[in-house]
């Protein structure tokens, strides 16, 4: 199972990462004494963060691969959410956790990947969610709305194309498997045991949107490998 997601996707950055939005945003020596004063500050990493010169390097500029997975995402993510009016951060931070998990392995090439989706079907979660008990049905739940978040909005032409040669379900399928399994998780004690019952209401509602605006993103600005 993916490390459970958390608030915060910023506390999983490297200290390249640091460094990269330090010198994106302070140019002078001046400046970047300041940043660092800034980052003691932590309801100010979030307004850092959105600054759209930092989107622009990791992805217009291409300078995506000198940061980690967790940074590049929440710049995409959030950057994408933004222009659709999704403008929780909780949202944008929940997503950028499970994709980095879910979505951008370390070892795993285009191959592997697709090799990987093309084997989950939501079935396998029905069945091992109705033989689970109460706090292993919450995980199996996360877990399943995780995958398919990552793969109706990272590869949805995956999905279209398994969906034409097998008459497999499409992307509007998962999209609804996604909602339905965050918002059973939201109902669970566990929810609000770890803090996360808004975070997954937030993310179940505003989702549909989500999915389509980052599907847009992958095509416009990413290469996965479909």
């Amino acid at each position: 199972m993916t490390r459970f997601p958390r608030p915060g996707c910023w506390f999983r950055f490297t200290p390249a990462d640091w460094y990269f939005i330090r010198d994106t945003l302070a140019l002078t020596e001046k400046d970047k004494e300041g940043f660092n004063a800034i980052l003691d500050d932590p309801q100010a990493v979030p307004l850092i963060l959105d600054n759209d010169r930092l989107f622009e390097e990791v992805v217009v500029s291409r300078r995506g691969l000198t940061v980690s997975p967790e940074l590049f995402f929440f710049l995409v993510i959030r950057h994408t959410l933004k222009e659709r009016g999704i403008t929780e951060i909780a949202v944008a931070d929940y997503m950028t956790v499970v994709f980095a998990d879910f979505g951008c392995g370390a070892r795993k090439g285009p191959d592997d990947i697709n090799r990987s989706v093309d084997s989950l079907y939501s079935i396998d979660y029905l069945e091992a969610i109705q033989g689970a008990s109460g706090h292993h049905k919450f995980f199996l739940h996360v877990q399943c709305a995780n995958q398919f978040l990552v793969l109706t909005c990272l590869y949805p032409d995956f999905l279209h194309r398994r969906a034409e040669r097998r008459g497999a379900p499409d992307v509007d399928y998962y999209e609804n498997v996604v909602v339905s399994h965050l918002e059973a998780a939201q109902k669970h004690v566990l929810a609000d045991e770890f803090e996360l019952e808004e975070t997954l209401g937030l993310v179940a509602e505003s989702f549909p949107a989500a999915r389509r605006a980052m599907n847009h993103t992958v095509r416009e600005y990413l290469s996965l490998g479909q």
